[in-house]
């Protein structure tokens, strides 16, 4: 069956990405341009590239540059006839299809985006509700002491009188055998125990088991000081592991209290590991380990469906049955857990006469609803969330519990800007979300209520203040595990036979070295640059065993210069090459694919269905660039290969494992590559040092990034707020250094003052 051409160059112009891109043409141009298309190209298209219901239904649009859809329209309009389309008419009709239908600003003109009222998304939730509860207690945060604070006593009991000895123990990995933690202090290994206490330090939201490794006896608290979580105090058996989970949220710190003795055992140990998301059991590292002492954070573990991310981001747009009823669960959770501090929360006293503790219980009500509907309650919500339910309840406890339901309960609460009012506590709500991904803090709330970000300083103040915090880092962390797509990565496996030595536990090495890169990143005001360019590795003595790297000076990761004439920063990071790699060979369609789309925003349609991976064993002598080129030489794969492969194949020095080398095959490695930028005019580069150095300049680089990171903190279309947005925001970046705080700052100043209210409907821009 022959295909019209037409409906093939449709297919390949779809096929490219939409992404920006400014056209500047005269209007004789624009002209020539617009009554070529409608004698030649119109009927197949439509008028305007809307598609026609018999030739062509979809509508033409995307990003493919210029001169790329100029080369198009040269070699194959129209369909059977493409010499009546050619040179400058090929020319013209692409300048004007881009101002008139087939750029992102085109198309944002036809159907301009719009804000859409928004519900909390799982993790604001989430969120929410544990500052809900933090508001009410006292807060540390983080400093630069690591590990537990311990106390070692000559006895299994924790008597002041038998306290040996005081020090903080960075990890808890302890084989005494048949001595004591200190001869001198304490002499008889008989019986003595240990008490360790503070907080853990989480950036990265998920469950999290905990083990006790230990034959003697052990009681082990996490994030809760009455039912420990692990409790092996009274032996029975001989097992010496034992297990517990807790779902944790990232960028908070949990209590955390361990305590050990030993009573007339023969040997004497104590381990206190973990499993963290995406890793492996491993003692829990001291940087994750502070010997302050902090209050439980309320974390609610009930089961959401999940957000939309049907716009490439997160977004709280979706409301279902099914989502009404998590909150609810959520919300009877929640209180549950919020009753068992509410002496703490209310301040109520034992010696308050009923009078006193129900006045308090009416005000603790009340403050809660102010902070959960993050801004003053009305005397008619008062009445409706509060003073309803104290009035039709027989018990006071009762009606705190339906007091506190309804609130959490409430469109106010589980909606974004529900009321529509465009005042400094609507302002204090937007920075807060886009910053914290959750409500208000009691300081930024005051601040409204006091009229300090009124202005631009004011709001800039806030916005350091919440950013230079624990989780603030942690969210540009988050942010950058959603730009480098990490999440995509969970299995990472290998040929267990040409790849013996690369175990789940290395794989779990390689994740921590990444990570360990991103908080680098994240701490620096130079971390964009440091994250593709860098010439450091973060590496433990397995991952330098088996990357042939220099070995660590000390023991855990340490950077380490790794092959820095071959290697800069995460596109040549041994975690991403494997994992953008198939488990017997590289892949530079994985690896194209995700600088394309992930570093330089270039949103790739699917492949077509048909098309399948050739395996290397069929062509046995074909190196994988060749056997890549030629599987995606045909018309309709090769619109989109020839960027993806160009920017992978400076990656092929690098096996499916991430190891260096020269040849494949028995062939030299050709690691050249070249990117068309949307100036029409290429780059070519050779290597992963130079694709890196092209990537840091890159102006497509940075206006990916902001607008990811707009849509990540925002969650609203980033066009919705002006056509230019996304250039200033580059702009801005690039004038202040590529500082990736200094943007975060930008953006959620720059959202929060915004006046356009959100509206139930709407277009996006994707």
């Amino acid at each position: 069956m022959r295909v019209p051409f037409c409906k093939i160059l449709g297919i390949l112009l779809l096929l490219a990405p939409p992404f920006c891109t400014q056209v500047v043409s005269d209007d004789a141009t624009q002209q020539r341009g617009a009554k070529v298309f409608a004698d030649q190209c119109a009927s197949c298209h439509g008028a305007k590239g809307e598609g026609t219901s018999d030739t062509y239904p979809e509508a033409l649009f995307g990003d493919q540059p210029t001169i790329d859809l100029a080369e198009y329209i040269d070699k194959a309009m129209p369909e059977g006839e493409p010499e009546l389309c050619t040179g400058d008419d090929a020319k013209a009709v692409a300048e004007w299809m881009q101002q008139a239908f087939y750029s992102p600003e085109a198309q944002a003109r036809i159907n301009p985006p719009r804000r859409k009222l928004s519900r909390l998304t799982v993790s604001q939730y989430r969120n929410a509700i544990a500052d809900l509860g933090e508001s009410f207690a006292w807060f540390n945060q983080p400093d630069d002491k690591q590990g537990l604070a311990a106390r070692y006593y000559t006895s299994r009991h924790f008597r002041h009188k038998d306290k040996a000895f005081e020090r903080i123990d960075p990890v808890i990995d302890f084989q005494f055998g048949e001595a004591t933690p200190d001869k001198e202090k304490i002499p008889k290994n008989e019986e003595f125990s240990i008490h360790w206490e503070g907080s853990l330090l989480v950036d990265e939201t998920g469950w999290y088991d905990f083990v006790v490794k230990t034959e003697n006896g052990a009681r082990l608290y996490v994030n809760g000081k009455d039912t420990p979580l692990i409790d092996a105090w009274v032996k029975s058996g001989y097992d010496t592991e034992y297990r517990g989970s807790r779902f944790l949220l990232a960028g908070r710190l949990y209590p955390l209290k361990l305590e050990w003795f030993t009573f007339k055992e023969k040997t004497a140990s104590v381990g206190l590991w973990w499993k963290p998301p995406h890793g492996v059991d491993q003692p829990i590292p001291a940087r994750h380990l502070s010997p302050q002492t902090t209050p439980e954070v309320v974390v609610v573990e009930a089961s959401f469906p999940p957000d939309d991310r049907s716009d490439g981001y997160i977004r709280g747009t979706s409301v279902s049955q099914e989502w009404d009823e998590a909150t609810t669960f959520a919300a009877i959770e929640a209180v549950d857990r919020f009753f068992t501090l509410l002496p703490s929360m209310a301040k109520l006293k034992k010696d308050d006469s009923d009078e006193d503790r129900t006045k308090k219980l009416r005000e603790f009500c009340e403050t809660f609803a102010y902070r959960a509907f993050r801004r003053p309650v009305s005397d008619a919500e008062k009445q409706t969330y509060v003073a309803a339910q104290f009035e039709s309840a027989k018990h006071t406890d009762d009606a705190v519990r339906r007091s506190l339901l309804a609130i959490l309960k409430s469109p106010r609460f589980l909606y974004r800007e529900v009321t529509g009012e465009q005042d400094l506590f609507t302002q204090a709500s937007r920075l807060s979300f886009a910053l914290m991904d959750s409500i208000p803090d009691s300081n930024l709330l005051q601040a409204a209520s006091k009229g300090w970000i009124k202005d631009d300083k004011g709001l800039r103040d806030q916005a350091w203040r919440l950013l230079s915090s624990y989780r603030g880092k942690v969210r540009l962390q988050e942010f950058l595990r959603v730009w480098m797509n990490l999440e995509r990565l969970e299995e990472v496996g290998k040929d267990s036979e040409l790849y013996p030595d690369f175990t789940p536990e290395l794989v779990s090495d390689m994740r921590t070295s990444l990570e360990l890169l991103l908080e680098e990143a994240a701490d620096s005001d130079d971390g964009f640059r440091i994250l593709l360019t860098t010439k450091d590795t973060w590496m433990n003595e397995r991952m330098a065993e088996f990357y042939k790297a220099p070995k660590p000076p000390e023991d855990g990761f340490q950077k380490v210069a790794f092959e820095p004439n071959h290697r800069s920063g995460i596109t040549s990071h041994p975690f991403m090459l494997s994992g953008l790699a198939y488990h017997n060979a590289s892949s530079p369609i994985h690896r194209g694919v995700f600088l394309s789309r992930g570093i330089l925003g270039r949103a790739l349609k699917p492949p077509p269905d048909s098309v399948a991976p050739v395996p290397p064993d069929l062509e046995p002598d074909l190196t994988t660039r060749e056997r890549t080129s030629r599987q995606t030489s045909p018309t309709m794969c090769f619109n989109c290969h020839k960027m993806i492969n160009a920017l992978g194949f400076p990656l092929e020095q690098f096996d499916a494992v991430g190891r260096f080398r020269e040849e494949e095959k028995g062939k030299p490695i050709d690691a050249s590559g070249g990117y068309r930028p949307r100036s029409g005019e290429s780059v070519e580069f050779v290597g992963a040092t130079e694709l890196a150095e092209f990537l840091v300049k890159s102006h497509e680089t940075h206006r990916s990034f902001a607008r990811q990171l707009f849509h990540h903190m925002v969650q609203q279309p980033i066009l919705a707020y002006g056509p230019d947005t996304i250039d200033q925001l580059a702009n801005y970046f690039a004038e202040h250094e590529f500082d990736m705080k200094k943007l975060m700052v930008e953006i959620a100043v720059r959202s929060a003052g915004y006046s356009q209210p959100p509206t139930n409907s709407g277009a996006t821009d994707g």
